[in-house]
């Protein structure tokens, strides 16, 4: 199985034991000080242990105060930082897995709430999400950074990593030299190809006389969404320079929306990026493409586009990705959705969580569940994402848990979010999930209405209810019309509405509603009762879903509530005045979100006394919050 994948690789003289790169990822489960701890050792050795061929760090500060990127990130410029990630290089190496530390400052994407100083970068040159304006380096400056980042590689080395990464992609301090479009200087650090280049040239050149021939690795942008940037030419060229310079790979990125994958963009869909830069040197090509599945990461390798493929969030959501491909059960691995739960929960400056896989950043915590189930039954009332969550868990622990669910299908409502565009890793992920359902060997029983009657029959010593939520139907007059629909009617196929729409609610339900409306030909009206679409969505996926709608030209109707349905279609309350404004629709879907089947919930904790209540039965939510939720309490889980 994935014959060029499983084969040993080189970078400079180092040996690596297959083709499979995690690359840096942030993931705030260091010290507030940079220092390691105990959780992010168990994050890496996870995926060690899963059979990756080398781990890339998160990215690790070289320097305090305007050097910090994240509260919680790794540190390697003081020689207190050695012992730590001596630590977890051991972590790593038990299982032969190589790791590099990613050497990282983040110039002017720094932020001063984090760091406490005003940022820094070759230029003064405003960033482009916050806005402020960092302090120009001065050239004694300059040098005495690119002294920073010797140092930081010298203690890497000392600590007993195999390699050290430059982070000079995605606007960070080495890239916004490099760039034309960031470096505006004039004088030696500057205004021509050899001055953008010296800042990196004089890191590489300190890290070779100090460090000898270990490992250097440079992480480029292929492409940059700044006027004047970065192309494909010009990635070319430094990729060369590089090379000449000392480096003993490239990892080729870019510094765009791309940067962040949301659901619908293909597997693969970069490798130009890393092919343009493979012609232009010798040495290997990492590439990252939005690989999830083995078979695609086998094809980037098999057509010449690199000599290394990065699995990132792919690894993130199965730590065993490696082993279960190349063991020939690929079918069980954990499915990336690309929901990017995972950079949501970095954002927010809290440490990183999976929406697939709730132990990610946990590992410590869930390292060791109670094996007392002692073959005992457990029923699990739904066969969602969180009941299978909860199944897998008690049969890990040794309970012998069933799964009822009244489809013919398990997963419940993601057999319904898999219905629009570009939708087919929600299918995917749930046919991993019963693939884990069957190789853990669950009882599963679908088909059939799920009566407290029905799993006393079992005779449990626990009930886990995981029926899910149902559309909410606000009470407004007229809602009963014929015209009035639920998006998970349209969704189903159960109602395919013509002419003018108005879909009330703008989730992420909602607008993967309107845009297969939209592609279907209607003319929309998108209603939000809050200021902006999407609440509660990661940016990144609005964006991407509206680039499909907006062609379209909807009309959007931010900061209105509905009010009532209208024989010519709906009245809305303008939320900033109180004014109310009428919108003409054949047709309205409303999306305004779910509520708990408390009903169900109620009649099994009528009937049994150890009754536990998961995910969207519990409390409406996303992926995350419903596998987090079930897989925590089945963890905890005790018998009576």
């Amino acid at each position: 199985m994935y014959e060029r994948l499983r084969s040993e690789g080189t970078i400079g003289r180092l040996t690596l034991p297959n083709r499979v790169v995690m690359p840096a990822m942030g993931v705030n489960l260091a010290a507030a000080d940079g220092g390691v701890t105990d959780d992010i050792v168990a994050f890496y050795e996870a995926r060690a242990r899963g059979g990756c061929g080398l781990i890339i760090t998160e990215v690790t500060r070289v320097a305090g105060g305007a050097g910090i990127s994240d509260p919680c990130q790794l540190a390697a410029y003081r020689m207190s930082d050695i012992a730590g990630l001596e630590r977890l290089a051991d972590a790593v190496h038990k299982y032969g897995t190589r790791i590099f530390i990613q050497l990282q400052h983040p110039g002017r994407e720094a932020s001063q709430a984090i760091g406490g100083e005003r940022p820094v970068a070759p230029s003064a040159v405003a960033a482009p999400m916050s806005g402020v304006v960092p302090r120009a380096l001065s050239e004694e400056e300059c040098a005495e950074m690119a002294r920073k980042f010797v140092q930081a590689a010298w203690i890497a080395q000392t600590a007993g990593a195999d390699g050290v990464e430059l982070h000079a992609a995605h606007g960070y301090l080495i890239n916004e030299f490099l760039s034309p479009a960031m470096n505006f200087r004039t004088d030696a650090y500057g205004g021509s190809f050899d001055g953008r280049m010296r800042f990196v040239r004089e890191i590489l050149a300190g890290i070779r006389a100090m460090c000898g021939a270990f490992p250097i690795s440079v992480r480029i942008n292929a492409e940059e969404a700044l006027p004047g940037g970065i192309d494909h030419e010009e990635a070319a060229k430094i990729a060369r320079a590089l090379e000449e310079a000392g480096a003993d790979a490239i990892n080729v990125s870019c510094y765009t929306q791309a940067c962040l994958e949301p659901g619908t963009y293909a597997e693969g869909y970069k490798r130009h990026m890393a092919a343009a830069v493979k012609r232009a040197v010798n040495i290997p090509v990492i590439s990252v493409s939005n690989i999830k599945h083995p078979d695609a990461a086998e094809a980037l390798l098999v057509d010449g586009t690199c000599d290394f493929v990065g699995v990132g969030r792919a690894q993130m959501a199965d730590p065993d990705w490696c082993n279960k491909a190349f063991s020939g059960t690929a079918d069980e691995i954990r499915k990336c959705i690309g929901c990017l739960g995972c950079f949501g929960e970095i954002v927010k400056t809290r440490r990183v969580k999976c929406a697939v896989n709730p132990v990610t950043g946990r590992e410590r915590e869930f390292a060791h569940p109670a094996l007392n189930g002692g073959g005992r039954a457990v029923a699990v009332v739904g066969g969602g994402p969180a009941g299978i969550e909860a199944a897998l868990v008690l049969a890990e622990r040794g309970f012998n848990p069933v799964l009822f669910d009244e489809n013919a299908r398990l997963g419940g409502t993601l057999n319904t979010a898999d219905k629009g565009y570009g939708k087919d890793k929600i299918a995917r992920y749930v046919d991993s999930l019963i693939a884990q359902v069957e190789r853990a060997g669950v009882e599963v029983r679908l088909g059939e209405a799920v009566t407290p009657e029905a799993v006393r029959a079992i005779e449990p010593c626990g009930v886990f209810v995981a029926c899910g939520a149902e559309p909410v139907v606000p009470k407004v007059p007229g809602v009963d019309d014929a015209r009035v629909c639920t998006a998970e009617d349209v969704l189903l196929g159960r109602v395919r509405p013509k002419g003018s729409v108005a879909v009330i609610g703008s989730g992420m339900t909602g607008l993967e509603t309107a845009e297969m409306l939209a592609m279907d030909g209607c003319a929309l009206t998108l209603v939000e009762m809050l200021d902006s679409l999407g609440p509660g969505m990661f940016p990144t996926v609005v964006d991407d879903v509206m680039s499909r709608i907006t062609p379209h030209n909807p009309r959007v109707l931010v900061g209105h509530r509905l009010m009532r349905v209208t024989p010519e279609g709906v009245a809305l309350t303008r939320l900033s005045d109180g004014a109310t404004v009428s919108v003409r629709a054949d047709c309205v879907v409303l999306a305004v979100g779910v509520r708990a089947r408390r009903a169900v919930a109620d009649a099994f904790r009528a009937a049994f006394s150890n009754v536990h209540v998961v995910g969207d039965a519990q409390r409406g939510g996303r992926i995350l919050e419903a596998t987090q939720d079930a897989h925590g309490r089945a963890f905890v889980f005790e018998p009576m």
